[in-house]
């Protein structure tokens, strides 16, 4: 029993001294002598023991170094900028219609528009400018009661005696946004003030005249009627943190191939969400 007990202390103080770290171990010999003619000798040479070390890095992270990095693209689907605001047609610059387009006398005019999907270049911290997609409506709330005339151009109309409760006519266009973007540093709430400008431009989706009467109910039809297939113009958005205003101005004319409609253009301006 005893001489268990010996080879048990050796064995132990062999793996304890094995296991110092940190520590440079010179040679040692231990000898333990077993019925007078056994000996168990442990030998343990020169050796550094070093721990391995786990490091943390307490940085604010290679993620956000990478994002420091500029130029850089960026892009994808969205739903922002979202307008909503009022219209005013202008007859060769001034807001009061001519004789020649008095069928187009609104009692209110609005503008709706948003983006869906956007691409673009991030030169700094402060400005990128980027290429957008989304979808504008333009409302006229006809005070006439009209019926406009489908498939045919120039755009026509004829005087109904149906007295309409309603006869709205809108425009839907597929904007295409070119946007440049600046914008502060940010605050102590963390927010920025944003400053966008540009051009935007459309392609037409569609023209619908929506008709609500006693005699005839709902009714709605959808034509071109002889609109600017293409849209183009300046503008401009003011904005803080996520809210801010805007101002478009579609220099085109409202009608194609309708030379009476000649410089009649759109002016809409308003609200801005998701800035």
């Amino acid at each position: 029993m005893k001489t268990f007990y010996k080879i048990v202390s050796a064995v132990g103080l062999s793996i304890l001294i094995l296991n110092n770290s940190n520590a440079q171990v010179k040679t040692t010999t231990t000898t333990t002598k077993l019925n007078d003619s056994t000996i168990i000798t442990t030998k343990i040479t020169d050796s550094t023991v070093v721990k391995k070390k786990t490091e943390i890095d307490l940085s604010i992270g290679s993620k956000d170094k990478e994002d420091s990095k500029y130029p850089r693209a960026f892009g994808g689907i969205t739903f922002s900028r979202i307008d909503w605001g009022f219209s005013r047609i202008m007859d060769d610059g001034a807001f009061s219609l001519s004789d020649e387009n008095q069928f187009l006398k609104y009692k209110k005019a609005s503008n709706f528009g948003f983006d869906v999907a956007q691409f673009g270049v991030r030169a700094s911290d402060n400005f990128k400018t980027y290429i957008s997609a989304g979808f504008e409506w333009n409302y006229l709330r006809l005070e006439n009661n009209i019926l406009l005339n489908e498939n045919t151009s120039p755009i026509s109309y004829e005087d109904g005696d149906i007295e309409y409760k309603k006869n709205v006519f809108t425009t839907t266009y597929l904007r295409m946004p070119l946007t440049f973007e600046w914008r502060s540093d940010k605050n102590r709430k963390g927010e920025r003030v944003k400053v966008a400008f540009g051009a935007m431009t459309g392609v037409l989706l569609k023209g619908t005249q929506r008709l609500k009467s006693k005699e005839n109910g709902k009714q709605k039809f959808k034509d071109n009627y002889s609109l600017a297939s293409f849209q183009y113009g300046p503008f401009i958005r003011f904005g803080y943190d996520d809210f801010g205003i805007f101002a478009k101005y579609y220099v085109n004319d409202f009608f194609e191939k309708s030379p009476a409609q000649k410089n009649l253009n759109n002016l809409a301006f308003g609200l801005t969400l998701g800035f």
